[in-house]
């Protein structure tokens, strides 16, 4: 189910005119929630020290900088966005060495077997061949290397409608309040996630994963089905 190569021109149409000022204003907007998220992904990866892990779509460099809290671990992170890279930059700058790349995740510029885990927060909408990057980024993983991946997702049942309101109505709306970069933001991302889940709700996306080389393929919704992690093994 490919889409446009213009959808991986989105990320820095969208986010390279609110990186500066990025983290909080997505952290009111996202109801306190998105910080709650990363620790669950990261509780699916258990890290001896000295493994290398691959943050894609690490954006200014929240989950790369949870992951080198951790002993001996060490950090790639990288994002097609260059204002999101230069923000994580400067927060990693207190003696964090994290290293970054300004590339996409479907042309990643690693060895393959290079990683012991990888990550990744709000990728796929931005990819135009989900099979494709899938597969791409498990050939970057050692065998039974974990990959652990968040996005937002839409809610099933009596919370979908409040969940339309609050994309249609209120993000947009609060967007406003921080710039009106942020208002376009906000306005963007209701649409994006209904329409990818349509062309990928989470049963194609599990199967997907398997089809990519995955194993023993789990996923979490989170915060009432607002949203979703999938893990999975790399097969040997």
């Amino acid at each position: 189910m490919p889409v446009s190569p213009e959808t991986a021109r989105v990320p820095r149409r969208i986010f390279s005119p609110i990186a500066r000022d990025y983290d909080r204003p997505a952290q009111i907007l996202g109801l306190l929630q998105y910080r709650r998220w990363h620790r669950f992904l990261l509780s699916r990866l258990d890290l001896p020290p000295g493994s290398l892990v691959l943050d894609v779509a690490t954006g200014t460099g929240a989950m790369a900088l949870d992951l080198l809290g951790r002993p001996g671990v060490r950090v790639v992170g990288a994002d097609i966005t260059r204002p999101m890279l230069l923000r994580a930059q400067r927060r990693a700058a207190a003696g964090a060495d994290l290293e970054l790349a300004e590339c996409t995740a479907e042309a990643p510029p690693f060895r393959e077997g290079a990683f012991d885990a990888i990550t990744s927060g709000y990728l796929l909408r931005y990819v135009a061949d989900v099979p494709a990057t899938l597969s791409g980024l498990r050939l970057l993983l050692k065998p039974g290397g974990v990959m652990a991946m968040l996005d937002f997702a839409v809610p099933r049942g009596v919370w979908y409608p409040l969940w339309r309101v609050y994309t249609d109505m209120v993000l947009p709306a609060g967007g406003r309040l921080f710039s009106r970069d942020w208002r376009d933001a906000g306005a963007f991302l209701g649409p994006s996630i209904r329409n990818f889940y349509k062309r990928w709700p989470e049963p194609a996306l599990l199967e997907a994963w398997r089809d990519a080389g995955f194993e023993d393929v789990r996923s979490r919704r989170l915060s009432l089905g607002g949203a979703l992690v999938i893990w999975g093994h790399a097969t040997a």
